[in-house]
Formats: structure tokens, sequence, C-alpha cells
């Protein structure tokens, strides 16, 4: 660990106790210091002295009793070593944001001539919102200074902005993401927890689906529109974990599994429903039955070890998602680079989802599924040619 960095003074006030996106801001910025011991040192612990603004009471002072935190330990006295950096419970941090804030933030310095806590309080706080008025925070994107408690729900709207997942395609950033915030915002103040929520939208597809399945107008539309919602709100598990600090081993297999049966569910429903929309056509009614049963087969064999693998390994198995370079590369090999770039945008998830609920609002569902089908065959394909 960085020489300068063993030990930490945490000026809190009022602040302290400012909930934005479901935690304290004293703990936020434990944790936020705890994240950052932990990236450049397994061993070391960052010594955190909580230095509470002289005048408020005792009862109201507390230490954050997270059991996530690991890198850091908290010490009741505070020693002036001059190795000592200064933080102050108003500053807000996105997560993985602290490293860039630290090369501004505030070393303590012995001065002999203070003589009581309350000077001493005063004289750090005036030094650390110097330190943060002479940074341009406008073009900063990693941490926020909180002048007042009005600042709490711009933080909180700025806290989750750009929160989005490097694979997100257009639609998602543009119409699915603002969605997906607003309703993470609300969540932020219960107690779901990320896992928990991506067990519950799995109802969506589970309904969709049988709408699906009815065959007529409606249901296509009613069963795609089900599906469009669950691809926005499958945004919200993400966005509660890293504002919260809650990421789990478990959580991308979960998120990964919402998409496969996501995926699943759709083939096969639509796949039923225009076989009883079709009814009185005996030979086109199967076509679609069995076109919408081999994309099941299809996505199942892509996705469905990459799923196993996510829910086995964790994040250590994401570099093996739908959407790696290697992939792209065996697509660039058989259709040329810049037709494969641009279907890989056009084939994402949030992509597709909003493409199924266009095509039956106009009624052309069946065209759907032949979308669907095609797309599950050429990457399943593409799969085995990367492993060639």
């Amino acid at each position: 660990m960085s020489p300068n960095f063993d030990h930490v003074v945490i000026l809190a006030d009022e602040s302290a106790n400012w909930k934005i996106a479901g935690l304290c801001q004293l703990e936020r910025l434990v944790l936020g210091l705890d994240e950052f011991a932990t990236s450049i040192s397994s061993q070391r612990k960052i010594d955190i002295f909580v230095f509470w603004r002289p005048g408020i009471a005792s009862e109201q002072r507390w230490q954050p009793q997270n059991p996530r935190l690991s890198g850091c330990n908290f010490v009741d006295a505070l020693s002036v070593s001059g190795r000592e950096r200064v933080f102050n419970t108003r500053l807000l941090v996105k997560r993985r944001g602290l490293e860039q804030f630290v090369h501004d933030s505030v070393p303590l310095e012995n001065d002999v001539t203070i003589g009581d806590e309350s000077a001493v309080w005063e004289k750090l706080q005036q030094q650390f919102e110097n330190a943060c008025a002479n940074t341009d925070q406008q073009n900063n994107e990693t941490w926020r200074y909180l002048s007042d408690d009005h600042d709490i729900a711009r933080g909180e709207r700025w806290l989750l902005r750009g929160s989005g997942k490097s694979r997100d395609g257009f639609v998602s950033r543009w119409l699915n993401r603002p969605v997906s915030r607003a309703v993470s915002r609300l969540l932020l103040k219960t107690s779901i927890t990320p896992d928990a929520w991506t067990w519950l939208i799995t109802v969506f597809p589970v309904i969709g689906f049988l709408f699906l399945t009815r065959g007529d107008y409606l249901g296509f539309v009613t069963g795609a529109a089900l599906f469009q919602v669950h691809s926005i709100l499958d945004g919200c598990d993400g966005e509660i974990a890293r504002a919260k600090y809650l990421d789990s081993e478990k959580g991308p297999g979960l998120d990964a599994l919402g998409d496969l049966i996501s995926l699943l569910l759709f083939s096969l429903g639509l796949g039923f429903g225009l076989y009883h929309a079709m009814a009185g056509s005996r030979f086109g009614s199967w076509i679609f039955l069995t076109e919408g049963f081999l994309a099941f087969l299809f996505i199942a064999a892509r996705l469905g070890p990459h799923t196993v693998d996510l829910l086995h390994r964790g994040p250590a198995a994401v570099a093996s998602s739908e959407h790696d370079e290697s992939l792209r590369a065996s697509g660039g090999r058989v259709f040329g680079e810049r037709f494969t770039s641009l279907a890989f945008e056009l084939t994402k998830r949030d992509v597709v989802f909003l493409t199924f609920l266009v095509l039956a609002a106009v009624g052309l569902a069946q065209s759907s599924l032949h979308l669907l089908f095609v797309y599950s065959l050429v990457t399943l394909l593409l799969r085995h040619n990367r492993r060639a």
C-alpha cells in the first residue's frame, strides 16, 4: 500500500447521515475507501479515524458495521504523523472513483499553534473545501462535493448516471437506462437486493410467454410488451448492486440466467402462438412451431454453457460472454468486419426486444420469429467456427 495512504481521517458532521442511493454518506465513503484499499493491497489495511465535528452528541456518533468491510480498521485516536489523508462525509464518490480523488485529498498538517479540537476540525474542513473548490467538478465524473442537503437529489441522479454496461446497445442508452435508473432510485429506498429483483422480474417473461401462446394480435403485442418491460427492468439489479456495494459472485450468473430464460420463453411462446394463429393452414402452422423449437435449441446450445459457467465461476467467466472479441473476429472472417460490427449492434438484447415489439404492433409477429431463428442459427455457427 502507498506509504501516504496508511491512515485516513474522515471529517463527519450532519452529512454523515444523509442517505443517498440507499446508503448513509459515512458508510458509502468507508465502503469506497475499503474498495480502494483492497484494490491496491490485499495484505495491509487502512486505519480510519472518524473525526466527528465537536458539538455533535456522542449518542449520534457511529461507525459503519457493514460486513463487507475487509480492507480497513477503525481507530479511536487522532494521530498526527504527516501521512494521514483527510476526507469529508460531504464527498460523494462513484464506484472505483476514489483513486482520482486521492490526488486532491488533503494531507493532515501538524500545527502546534492549534490547541483545541474544534479549531482542528474547522481547519481541516476548510482545507478540504478549498481543495474541492479548486477542482473542476463539472468535468469530473468520479466525485462530487455536496454543499448542503439540497444537493442530495441531484447527487443521487448523478451517482446512477453512467451506470450502464459496456454491452448496452443504443436502445438501452437512450430508452431503457433512463427508465431503469428512475425505477432504481425508488428501489434503493427499499431493502430489496439485486438477486431478489432478478428473480422477481422473471414474472414478466413468464406472463409474456402465456400471452404469446394465445396466437392473436392482442396476445402478440401484450406478450412482446412484457418482454420489453423485462428488458428495461433487467438493468435495475446491476444499478442497485453498484450503488449499494452489493456486488456478488453469483450476480452475473443470475443475470445471465434471467436473460437466457427470457429468450427461450420468447422463442417457444412465439412458435406456439403462430402455430395457433395458423391453425387453418396445417403445413404452415407446423413450420412456425418447428422454427420456434429450433430457435429454442440453438439459443440454449449457444448461451446455456456461458450461463452455467457464470453460475459456477461468477465474474471470472465474463470473458466468455456472447459478445466477446473472438466471436466478433469469427463473424468478421465470414461476413466482414463492418457488417459484423453493425450486426452485433442490431442484435443486442435491448435492440432485439424493442424490434420484436414494433413488429408485433404492426402485425408482423411472424417476422420476429424468422429473425430470431436466423440470429440464433448464425450465432451458433459462429460460435463453433470460433472454436475451430
